[in-house]
């Protein structure tokens, strides 16, 4: 996770999202990595991300770098876009694999951006459902943990909104150092 500096909008415009998603796509590309999951919200960013033989470190500062060079550019800033360095957390277990990619998509409804986490444009939930090919998100490790890889299991995981599930998004909120609860800004 990623946020702007004083919580300040890292995206104005939707060219400037899509300008993002181009960065990650060629970053990870060169970096060997994999993006499981995504979500971009007005002054943050929500990374699912499989390294192979780069540290996450290098590609989330190129990720960083790249988006925050080409917004200054592009609004005549100057200085930092990010405050301070990533936050991260690393997902060994399976369970946590699966409720990580379940928060950062149900992130924009929590928030209150969106009814449905299909609803919500900049967000890997569509790709993961099939429902559009954003040439970014690897699907193949999440649909695995469901029988037959059915997106309508994953559906059904993500949008089954019971007790049970708040307790893991609890550690998860709190790994990220977000505590104020799924807000936008």
């Amino acid at each position: 996770m990623e946020r702007g500096i004083r919580r300040m909008e890292i995206f104005k415009e939707e060219i400037d999202y899509e300008i993002f998603l181009i960065i990650v796509k060629r970053v990870t590309e060169e970096y060997e990595a994999k993006v499981h999951a995504y979500c971009l919200m007005i002054n943050h960013i929500h990374l699912l991300i499989e390294t192979s033989n780069y540290e996450i470190g290098k590609t989330m500062q190129k990720i960083a770098d790249d988006y925050a060079k080409t917004y200054n550019r592009k609004y005549g800033y100057r200085g930092h876009l990010f405050e301070d360095r990533y936050k991260s957390c690393l997902v060994k277990e399976d369970a946590y694999f699966l409720q990580t990619s379940r928060y950062i998509h149900l992130n924009p409804v929590k928030a209150k951006m969106a009814a449905h986490p299909e609803d919500y444009k900049w967000s890997s939930y569509r790709a993961m459902l099939a429902l559009k090919d954003d040439r970014i998100t690897e699907r193949n490790r999440t649909l695995s943990y469901f029988k037959n890889q059915s997106v309508l299991h994953y559906r059904e995981f993500v949008e089954d909104i019971a007790h049970k599930y708040i307790v893991e998004e609890s550690e998860i909120r709190k790994s990220m150092g977000e505590n104020e609860l799924w807000l936008p800004w």
